[in-house]
C-alpha cells in the first residue's frame, strides 16, 4: 500500500501485518527511483500509473475523501458509488490519498500524517 504526501515523497507501506511497517520512502521523480530492487522496483510501478487518489476501490465497496473525511460506499454495477455512505472516518487533517485493499484503508493527510484503518464492512461481500 502507498501513500503520499504533498512535499512530494511516497511510503510504501506492508499492511500485511498487525502493524504495517514502512518498507520504502521515495523522494523525487520517478525517473530516480530506477536503481531500487525488483520487489520496491514493482510496487513503484503502480504509483507511476497513478497510484491511488482521493477515492479507490476495494471488492464491492469505494472508498473516498472529501475534506476530513473519508467514506465507504457501496458500488454499483457500473463501479458508482450507490446510496448513502455505509461508514465514514474523521480524519485529524486533509486527505489527500485513500489506498485500499482488504479490510485495511490507508490515509494520507497533507500534514504527512498517515492513519491505518481497519474496516472489516470491507470483508462483507
Amino acid at each position: 500500500t502507498l501513500s503520499s504526501v504533498s512535499c512530494k515523497t511516497v511510503m510504501l507501506w506492508d499492511v500485511t501485518e498487525e502493524t504495517p511497517v514502512e518498507k520504502c520512502t521515495l523522494t523525487g521523480t520517478i525517473a530516480s527511483w530506477q536503481d531500487l530492487d525488483a520487489e520496491t522496483k514493482e510496487l513503484t510501478a503502480k504509483v507511476a500509473v497513478g497510484g491511488s487518489g482521493a477515492n479507490d476501490r476495494t471488492g464491492h465497496y469505494i472508498v473516498t475523501a472529501n475534506r476530513n473525511m473519508v467514506y465507504v460506499w457501496m458500488a454499483a454495477s457500473d463501479g458508482q458509488q450507490q446510496g448513502e455512505a455505509l461508514a465514514c472516518f474523521l480524519s485529524p487533517a486533509v486527505v489527500e490519498k485513500v489506498s485500499c485493499r482488504g479490510t485495511s484503508v490507508v490515509v494520507s493527510c497533507g500534514d504527512g500524517q498517515v492513519l491505518f484503518l481497519k474496516a472489516p464492512l470491507l470483508a462483507a461481500s
